[in-house]
């Protein structure tokens, strides 16, 4: 008997994804704006930008429930992270 529950849309936004955030060069954002971009590493093309840091951290929120969502409408196959444990790392 298989007593683990599904993983369903909450159980995938409650884990700890890691977050890159860093200024987007003025090539990658427009020569007169100053824009930041936030992204999950571990998802390829999970990312979102904003003016503001926390902007950008607010719309990867947005991104990445939309992106959640639609993977598991599809069956894809979400990943989760992965941290290592201090005896792993001795």
């Amino acid at each position: 008997m298989n007593s683990t529950l599904p993983k369903d849309l909450d159980y995938y936004l409650s884990l700890d994804y890691e977050v890159t955030l860093r200024k987007m060069t003025s090539a990658e954002a427009g020569a007169s704006e100053r824009r930041y971009l936030a992204q999950i590493p571990l998802i390829d093309g999970l990312m979102a930008e904003g003016e503001t840091p926390q902007e950008a951290l607010t719309h990867l929120e947005i991104v990445k429930r939309l992106a959640f969502e639609l993977m598991l409408e599809q069956g894809k196959e979400i990943p989760e992270p992965r941290f290592e444990t201090a005896a792993e790392t001795a």
